[in-house]
């Protein structure tokens, strides 16, 4: 590198350290009022899809596809935000290089992005045990022989829609708190479900069976 080269390089950085400094002071006293809400939730939803443990002002300016289409001050006060929300922790010997420091939380684009992840687990927990309990009852309504066709066919009808939200509420639970997480209450939910209904079996089968036979006799 020739020496303007060099002496370029080292006044940007000197540049870009003052610039971080005076970032780093107006912190605790910016307004943040003016913050544009539409690029705020594209910082958050690039925050919270980065697979990195630290993030930088270029990557997020990259991640959110603004390249360097905003204003450096406005996209300064968005990254205050996030700051100041505890959800980037600055790096103070990297200039406008952010520690990530929330990930329990679910993802801002989510139907679910206003609530706790924890109490969020549960209720799906609790909403999809029962859907696919229901899901089972069906099935074995629609394997009843002595039902009528036209019966038959509104109970497949039934589960058809049944599943089709059991289905969606997984995706948007991925989507509000990860594929790995998601995937693991599924798992739990469904073998849980399933070994109950085996435990009672045996003395459910007889009840299964008066309860078909007399669905049967109703819709004669």
């Amino acid at each position: 590198m020739t020496e303007k080269g060099l002496s370029d390089s080292g006044r940007r950085s000197a540049e870009l350290r003052h610039e971080w400094q005076s970032f780093l002071g107006l912190l605790p006293v910016l307004d943040l009022q003016p913050t544009d809400p539409v690029l705020y939730q594209r910082c958050l939803t690039a925050v919270w899809l980065s697979r990195k443990s630290a993030i930088s002002r270029t990557d997020l300016h990259q991640a959110t596809g603004l390249g360097f289409q905003a204003e450096a001050v406005d996209f300064d006060l968005l990254l205050a935000q996030l700051v100041r929300e505890e959800i980037l922790e600055p790096i103070i010997s990297s200039p406008f290089h952010f520690q990530i420091r929330r990930r329990n939380w679910t993802h801002p684009e989510s139907a679910y992005a206003a609530d706790d992840r924890r109490s969020l687990s549960a209720i799906a927990r609790e909403e999809q045990a029962g859907r696919f309990r229901m899901l089972g009852v069906l099935g074995a309504r629609i394997d009843n022989l002595r039902l009528p066709e036209r019966r038959v066919q509104q109970i497949r009808k039934e589960r058809e829609d049944l599943e089709q939200i059991y289905e969606a509420t997984w995706l948007e639970l991925e989507n509000a708190i990860g594929s790995k997480a998601a995937e693991a209450i599924r798992k739990s939910v469904e073998e849980t479900t399933e070994a109950g209904a085996v435990q009672l079996d045996l003395p459910l089968e007889k009840k299964r069976n008066f309860d078909l036979e007399g669905e049967a006799r109703c819709n004669q």
